[in-house]
């Protein structure tokens, strides 16, 4: 062949190879965004199948599957070797510190407070790789809000973050703000902010605004005023008929407000949009709240099937003691 025709097809290969990543990867953001968690995991299955370390499948479902230990210890050493391999991939650093959180969360207690720097480490690398991803810069600025200042912590730093963001991206910038109005516990600052971000078509800023507003209904509740995070989370209900993660909260909500049949009504309105939600045990306890036994027992069960974390299933084996016959 001569030297210009294989130039040539070296040339239409690469650009083949590429549209197909492109390709591929528009398939997970449209699974991520049409909320469809299996699709997206497959898709991801599909490319990993041909690439072991595809940053973008390994991302894209890590970030999702995180909260799963079994699907967390598949994807913990590829991560792991992804890092190694492509130190350079932002996706990479990003995921391995998303996963190591998940499992410190789950783990608890000083062993996971010694780990904790990992999980700052691996971010920072990734914002230093991605300056302008809002996904990675948004968990950087929640790592810093979360902790003491002796691990790491820095509410000055977060503001930084959020600003600078901001210059090259002022929706997503102003989310930012609002997460450390959230972190600080302003929230009526937050929820003006908030309420200054309009996605129009923008189907994954409308994502992302989501995300900080569910934070806020949380940030609510745990600071002492559920009435308001209840509040909040019904008017975003309304507004999307299709998020888990809204009445998620709202169920969490209506349980401090002693409110167990209407929480219940809640969990399951979101387990019907999302199977893969990890709340059978709020829902077995609200169930069991009301008087429901074999409601609760059924949720128990699911939750030992596919627990939230150790500590829900250790709960889940206790109350399925106590319940059954």
């Amino acid at each position: 062949m001569k030297p210009h025709l294989t130039s040539l097809l070296c040339l239409a290969l690469t650009a083949l190879a590429s549209s197909q990543a492109a390709a591929s990867e528009t398939d997970l953001l449209s699974a991520y965004l049409a909320r469809q968690p299996a699709a997206l995991e497959a898709r991801a299955r599909e490319m990993l199948a041909r690439d072991p370390l595809d940053d973008a499948a390994l991302w894209h479902w890590g970030r999702q599957a995180a909260g799963d230990a079994k699907l967390r210890a598949e994807l913990m050493p590829r991560a792991r070797q992804c890092v190694q391999s492509r130190p350079e991939s932002a996706r990479c650093q990003h995921l391995l510190g998303v996963l190591i959180g998940a499992e410190l969360t789950e783990m608890g207690g000083f062993a996971a407070m010694r780990r904790v720097g990992e999980v700052r480490d691996q971010f920072e690398r990734a914002v230093a790789l991605a300056p302008q991803d809002y996904a990675m810069r948004r968990d950087l600025v929640g790592y810093y809000l979360a902790v003491p200042g002796f691990m790491g912590g820095s509410n000055r730093k977060a503001r930084e973050l959020a600003d600078s963001m901001g210059r090259t991206d002022a929706p997503r910038g102003v989310l930012l703000q609002a997460i450390v109005a959230i972190g600080t516990k302003a929230f009526d600052s937050a929820q003006q902010l908030l309420g200054g971000v309009t996605p129009g078509n923008d189907r994954q800023l409308a994502r992302d605004l989501l995300g900080v507003q569910v934070d806020l209904a949380r940030g609510w509740r745990e600071a002492g005023a559920p009435e308001r995070a209840c509040a909040w989370a019904e008017r975003l209900a309304q507004q999307d008929a299709r998020s888990p993660e809204i009445r998620v909260e709202l169920g969490q909500a209506l349980l401090v407000l002693n409110q167990p049949a209407a929480a219940a009504s809640a969990f399951e309105q979101a387990l019907q949009l999302d199977a893969s939600q990890r709340i059978h045990h709020l829902l077995a306890g609200a169930r069991e709240a009301v008087g429901d036994r074999a409601g609760a027992i059924a949720a128990y069960r699911a939750e030992l099937a596919s627990p939230s974390s150790h500590a829900t299933a250790e709960k889940a084996r206790e109350r399925l003691k106590a319940l059954q016959p």
